[in-house]
């Protein structure tokens, strides 16, 4: 069975005497010195990759690079290993612009090959996206390439064959706004299909936030797209697309229970993006509450009342109760019985808040954010919950509640990125 993990066919970087032995071979083929081009961001930072690009069994090389007789533009050459030992450039293919945003690879074609996603910055601040396919007759074709604004890897048409399809989020240009979403597929020998461009959120939507996948009440992938509002440049909502397979094409989904989508997801912080807030394999989109309990005016601006739903069944979806920090993008899961019942106060040194009854009587819990270098880290009434940048997340309990202990508390908080 082939190996249908990119981790595992993609290791990048290698030791220094590979990669310059591949550095080597491209300079020796340019006749010069290429400078090399390192990736912005992305899960692959280096000039040098390596992989099994057209599924023969063999890892192949990749270099993105910029050389004086090859103009301004970034270019990715393809190298293959020789009998001796060595490597020899077999490809090579002009980027589209001078700069690399991002790298990215996926199985778009097969289980076997994998797809080189290359993602490019212009001056003028454009994102270009190409996607090279490498064929075991060693030629290279481009077999997309188009300005976006985000992207996402997912099953999304569940051909349930251990390959993936390319979901780009495109720039719009109308008046309207909106946000144009553009499924690239596999349809079988050496053709890719960009099966539509689906406009979502006309009128609503200024630009795409952020693309998450997840799996809904039929087991199939939905995608789930965060957009900023037109309303406010301040404020998000979100939309649910499925892939029709009868037609071939993506759709918006409108969950049960859910008259307008756009008003029930609206939200006013622009760090709430949706995520699997429970590791459970969907999408978690957050909502913010005006009934979730009382706040304290100094922590008005800092903390928020939130529900988390998943639209992932039947019955419209499962439901998380909980507390934001927006300070420091931390959310503490709640029990469902305390909506409503509970008040949130600062603490006596500001350095978190406190979770009491309505009236304040009973105070169930304090949570801090610490120095974990400094002397309040040894107050042995706190337990170590999360670590958030330099500092360290605590909890204490002070009186027990059924559904928050310590260890519902070390479990329930989720660190946002």
């Amino acid at each position: 069975m082939p190996n249908t993990d990119p981790e595992a066919l993609l290791r990048a970087p290698r030791q220094s005497g590979e990669t310059s032995a591949v550095q080597k071979a491209l300079n020796s083929y340019l006749d010069s010195v290429a400078t090399l081009k390192y990736p912005a961001t992305g899960d692959f930072l280096s000039p040098f990759l390596f992989g099994d690009w057209d599924g023969d069994g063999t890892e192949e090389a990749a270099v993105l690079y910029t050389a004086e007789s090859g103009g301004s533009n970034v270019w990715l050459a393809i190298l293959e290993p020789t009998s001796s030992g060595g490597w020899r450039v077999s490809q090579q293919v002009e980027g589209l612009s001078g700069e690399v945003e991002s790298v990215s690879t996926a199985h778009l074609r097969d289980a076997d090959s994998l797809q080189l996603l290359v993602g490019y910055d212009s001056a003028l601040g454009d994102r270009y996206m190409a996607v090279y396919l490498y064929n075991a007759d060693e030629s290279l074709q481009t077999v997309n390439q188009q300005t976006y604004t985000d992207m996402l890897l997912a099953d999304m048409t569940g051909g349930d064959d251990g390959t993936q399809d390319l979901v780009l989020a495109l720039p719009t240009e109308t008046q309207a706004g909106g946000i144009n979403l553009q499924l690239l597929t596999y349809t079988g020998g050496d053709t890719f299909l960009a099966a539509q461009t689906l406009a979502v959120g006309e009128g609503n939507y200024t630009g795409c936030a952020g693309l998450h996948a997840g799996t809904g009440a039929d087991g199939g992938t939905y995608l789930v797209v965060d957009g900023w509002t037109a309303a406010s440049s301040n404020s998000l909502a979100s939309t649910i697309i499925i892939y029709d397979p009868e037609s071939g094409f993506l759709k918006t989904f409108l969950p049960p229970l859910v008259t307008d989508m756009y008003r029930a997801t609206q939200r006013f912080d622009t760090n709430l993006l949706s995520t699997d807030i429970d590791g459970n394999g969907t999408v978690d989109i957050p909502t913010e509450l005006t009934d979730g309990g009382t706040l304290s005016e100094s922590l008005t601006n800092r903390l928020r009342f939130l529900l988390w739903k998943d639209y992932a069944t039947a019955e419209g979806g499962n439901n998380i109760f909980g507390v934001y920090d927006s300070q420091y993008r931390f959310f503490l899961q709640l029990p469902e019985s305390m909506h409503g019942n509970i008040a949130l106060r600062a603490n006596a040194d500001a350095s978190g808040w406190l979770i009491s009854d309505l009236d304040g009587q009973t105070l169930y819990c304090e949570l801090r954010v610490v120095d974990p270098t400094g002397d309040d880290k040894q107050d042995d009434r706190f337990r170590r919950v999360a670590v958030i940048g330099s500092q360290q997340l605590q909890a204490r309990i002070v009186t027990e509640y059924y559904g928050l202990t310590i260890e519902d508390i070390i479990n329930g908080v989720t660190v946002l990125s």
